[in-house]
């Protein structure tokens, strides 16, 4: 099983962390920041994923979502905003992009994830350390992750968990924000 994981980025100028997680004989992370829409495709596209899990409002109407609301004691932002604004249009084009090409995918918030599974630091290193007793191998224990590496770990976590049937959806048909089963 592959799940690829994404922190988007509001703008291309921005790095979007990239995370792939392969089950196969246990968890195996590999990160990397990537920049473009065009890029983030064709990485997404050769990971061949089962799953991509995006850090990124994918649907948005102009409108408040009843999802944000729902996950403010984690920390969601209302997406209404001026940055998220940015955020969600980003979002909803990589959304209609990663359907096009037949490709499942799902919104999730990796601070809520962090929180529930009981890993969450303000601090990237503290985060990480936290991160390693996941049983996760790969990048997350040979090198030092930017917090945008390290969310779309969790992203791509939230995802694995999604497939396992192990976690929940927030929200309804404005938006949809899936985090774990606690």
């Amino acid at each position: 099983m592959r799940v690829v994981g994404l922190d988007l980025a509001g703008s291309p100028k921005n790095s979007t962390g990239f995370c792939i997680l392969e089950v196969e004989g246990g968890k195996t992370v590999h990160t990397r920041l990537i920049h473009s829409d065009e890029e983030i495709l064709s990485d997404v596209t050769s990971a061949d994923p089962d799953l991509v899990a995006v850090d990124a409002p994918l649907i948005y109407e102009g409108v408040r979502r009843n999802c944000d609301d729902l996950l403010r004691e984690y920390g969601a932002l209302p997406v209404t905003l001026k940055g998220m604004e940015v955020l969600a249009e980003r979002g909803r084009k990589i959304a209609s992009d990663l359907k096009r090409l037949g490709l499942d995918y799902i919104e999730v918030f990796p601070t809520a994830s962090a929180k529930i599974l009981g890993v969450y630091s303000k601090n990237d290193f503290t985060l990480q350390k936290n991160m390693m007793a996941l049983d996760l191998k790969g990048d997350l224990n040979t090198k030092i992750l930017s917090r945008d590496e390290l969310d779309a770990v969790l992203a791509s976590l939230t995802g694995f968990l999604y497939l396992q049937g192990q976690s929940e959806p927030v929200g309804d048909e404005n938006g949809l924000v899936h985090i774990p089963l606690v």
